[in-house]
């Protein structure tokens, strides 16, 4: 009785066995932007707002114009908001103290012509105020008497012009301040707002 026995084949001709094909899912597509227009402006406007800063001080935004635009949002907002607190409160200050600091060499010039103009558009000066103002600026006067014999109106315009041009000497300071609050800011402030509209959005749809 002869055995038969299986014959060998030669392992290299062997079909292999080929793995269960589970293609990987394509990667999610990026979300995009709700409103790309916004986004344009936003950049267009900080591109603005840095090309008039000193050259001392673009190194500190120009890499913004490549972040997310909530962080460019964060910093215009932490922009205008270390404007408006000083100003605000050194005006204040000035007006409750019934000093203003002499700053000279014309500084308050710029400050007495914006602020003369909103306050008169207010109607909490009067138009003869407003040129007084002016004329003591323009002509170097020392604003930083204690000016009890100035108009009230005169007065306030000083204040907030001399306020306005401390604040503008703080623009150094005011940039490095908003350039390290914008991660913050744009994670801990403009984060969760987003998604809060949004979730009221979702509802009312």
């Amino acid at each position: 009785m002869r055995l038969r026995f299986p014959s060998l084949r030669n392992p290299l001709s062997l079909p292999t066995r080929r793995p269960l094909s589970n293609p990987s899912a394509p990667p999610p597509n990026p979300k995009p932007n709700p409103n790309p227009a916004n986004s344009s402006r936003l950049r267009a406007r900080l591109q603005s707002f840095n090309n008039r800063l000193p050259c001392f001080l673009r190194p500190y935004t120009t890499p913004l114009l490549n972040a997310p635009v909530t962080h460019i949002t964060s910093f215009l907002i932490l922009h205008e908001i270390t404007a408006i607190i000083p100003v605000l409160g050194l005006t204040g200050a000035f007006h409750y103290g019934e000093w203003i600091p002499a700053l000279g060499d014309g500084r308050v010039d710029e400050g007495v012509r914006k602020f003369g103009r909103w306050l008169r558009r207010k109607g909490w000066v009067e138009g003869g105020e407003e040129v007084v103002a002016e004329a003591e600026a323009e002509a170097h006067a020392d604003v930083g008497s204690r000016g009890e014999n100035r108009d009230k109106g005169v007065r306030l315009i000083l204040e907030f012009a001399t306020a306005y041009a401390i604040t503008k000497a703080l623009l150094p300071v005011r940039i490095v301040l908003s350039v390290w609050g914008t991660p913050w800011f744009a994670r801990g402030v403009l984060g969760p707002v987003g998604r809060g509209v949004g979730r009221v959005i979702g509802r009312k749809a």
